[in-house]
C-alpha cells in the first residue's frame, strides 16, 4: 500500500470519526434546547432513547471501520516483509 493512500485514507477516517461525534453532539443539544421546554417525560425519554440507541450503533460502526482499517495495513506491511525476504 502506497504511503500517500494510506496517509488519506487516515485522513478521511479521522474526517469521518469528527463528523460522527459533531452529529452526536448536535443531537444532544437540540434535545435539550428543542425537546426539553416541552416539559413531557415520555417525549424527553423517547428521544433519549433514540439517540443513545443510535450513538452506540453509530459507535460500533466506527469501531469495525478502525479494526478494519488497521488489520489492512497490517496485511499490507506483512506482505511487503515477506516480499523482500
Amino acid at each position: 500500500m502506497k504511503k500517500s493512500k494510506t496517509i488519506l485514507t487516515a485522513l478521511g477516517l479521522l474526517i469521518l470519526i469528527v463528523l460522527d461525534l459533531l452529529l452526536w453532539i448536535n443531537a444532544y443539544i437540540d434535545g435539550k434546547y428543542l425537546i426539553e421546554p416541552w416539559q413531557n417525560s415520555q417525549i424527553d425519554e423517547t428521544y433519549y432513547m433514540r439517540i443513545d440507541s443510535l450513538s452506540i450503533a453509530m459507535f460500533v460502526n466506527l469501531g469495525i471501520i478502525i479494526v478494519l482499517f488497521i488489520m489492512m495495513i497490517y496485511r499490507k506491511l506483512r506482505e511487503k516483509s515477506n516480499n523482500k525476504q
